[in-house]
């Protein structure tokens, strides 16, 4: 299993709580992955999970954008986040 650094995780992390936190949001994300809200809270700490998460943000960008304007994140660090989470883009 590979690990996640530090930063990658807590960023990524915010990405899930920023996408739970808005109902439009949570549904689009479950819609596309398929999970339901009980496998989603079951499996968030896990890094298959949070790539899906980190992939759902940055595959939207009005929602990357408003990620990374709500978390004070530049650009930068959204795509150093995806790139060490394995998220092809």
């Amino acid at each position: 299993m590979r690990t996640i650094r530090h930063k990658t995780g807590v960023i990524a992390l915010e990405a899930l709580a920023f996408v739970v936190a808005d109902d439009e949001e949570l549904g689009r994300f479950l819609g596309l992955s398929g999970l339901s809200p009980d496998e989603l809270r079951a499996s968030a700490d896990s890094p298959d999970t949070l790539r899906a998460v980190f992939e759902y943000v940055m595959g939207h960008e009005p929602t990357a954008r408003a990620f990374a304007e709500a978390r004070g994140y530049a650009p930068e660090d959204l795509w150093r986040t995806a790139r060490d989470l394995g998220v092809q883009m």
